[in-house]
């Protein structure tokens, strides 16, 4: 049992400090550009929270006649129509597109972002999420990025300081610090698996050589992840990840413990579904890993695994996650959240292993 143990721990080592490897590799190279972009913000019952977010896009420093918002209402319930066409009335570069299906129907946001994009005619989309709000230079700075080569350029995402009123809210931006920034890691080596489409940019042709939404169309998520693997899959654009402080987005955290799990689930079933498949491998031994430590930590406690290997190998998750969380942290100007770092991960282990089942049988609700 012991080798069981170390072994998972050792590949679980491994793959965190690739990413960490990856993550010193990101270079950030600017230039002045002017290109044409069409920000596509899908919105779903986001009454109360679409006008910071258009407001944030209206501020933007990037020239207004090179970029055009195109707000897509998916079949809302509330009153996000009237608020945003109230908004958009005197602003020549807003749009409005209200999508309404038959209610029978599931109907997911690439569905959405879909119907957006078959009028788009820009060079660069960009999304960004109606709960999420967009630094001043965000587009400016995410457009410099972009060179002959490149197809994509993926942002960083975190929750805003001022919105943590309690320990639930500061581990969530903790723990989501370190996911995503095993996420730019992934990119730095040149195998990108995961990006938000809080943040992201793609150029449209890079978009319609992959083949767009058309394989996963079906899928209640995978606008961001499953875009982006299909273009390094399937084409020869360049992937790029920004984490420039002015390039990061702010959206809002769960309010509470079941709408985390049902988001975190959602998120969990993309997985199954990834094009190569050594990722669902991966995330597989990682899965295992975290189900061994709770495991093995209650047989160590009864004396039946020896206490000293379990806890040779739980070091190797708390020292090997620090780096990037670290790092993540210093980015984000968040090294206050250094104190919560062992309740959060007690609170990762246990989550994660609810939301892999969850996720497996797709046992979580779209919406929520």
């Amino acid at each position: 049992m012991e080798w069981i143990f170390l072994t998972l721990a050792f590949i679980y080592g491994c793959v965190i400090i690739y990413f960490y490897v990856g993550l010193n590799r990101i270079q950030t190279e600017t230039r002045e550009s002017r290109l044409t972009v069409s920000v596509l913000v899908p919105a779903r019952n986001e009454e109360n929270n679409i006008i910071k977010c258009l407001e944030s896009l209206y501020r933007q420093t990037y020239p207004k006649d090179l970029f055009e918002v195109v707000i897509i209402d998916d079949n809302s319930t509330d009153k996000t129509h009237e608020v945003v066409r109230e908004y958009i009335r005197d602003k020549p570069n807003y749009k409005l597109i209200r999508k309404i299906d038959d209610e029978n129907k599931p109907t997911f946001k690439k569905q959405a972002l879909k119907l957006a994009l078959d009028s788009v005619r820009n060079e660069i989309v960009m999304t960004i999420d109606a709960d999420t709000v967009a630094n001043q230079r965000w587009i400016e700075l995410m457009i410099a990025q972009y060179t002959n080569d490149t197809g994509l350029v993926a942002g960083v995402v975190t929750f805003p300081k001022e919105d943590e009123d309690n320990l639930f809210k500061k581990i969530q931006t903790l723990e989501f610090a370190g996911i995503v920034f095993a996420g730019v890691g992934s990119s730095g080596n040149n195998l990108p698996i995961i990006c938000n489409g809080s943040n992201l940019s793609y150029r449209l042709k890079a978009f319609h050589d992959a083949g767009g939404y058309d394989a996963n169309i079906h899928l209640p998520s995978g606008d961001d992840d499953l875009l982006l693997q299909n273009i390094h899959r399937k084409t020869n654009w360049k992937i790029k990840y920004s984490i420039l402080p002015e390039t990061i987005n702010y959206t809002q955290s769960a309010d509470d413990l079941h709408t985390f799990i049902n988001q975190r689930a959602r998120w969990a079933s993309k997985s199954l579904h990834y094009p190569k498949k050594w990722v669902f491998l991966l995330m597989l031994s990682i899965y295992l890993y975290y189900l061994a430590i709770p495991v093995f930590g209650v047989l160590a406690i009864f004396g039946i695994f020896p206490l000293g290997i379990f806890f040779i190998g739980l070091l190797v998750k708390l020292v090997t996650e620090a780096f990037i969380i670290s790092r993540a942290l210093k980015i984000f100007g968040r090294r206050d959240l250094v104190k919560y770092y062992l309740p959060a991960q007690v609170f990762q282990i246990g989550y994660v292993l609810v939301v892999g089942i969850l996720g497996l049988f797709n046992k979580f609700t779209w919406g929520v």
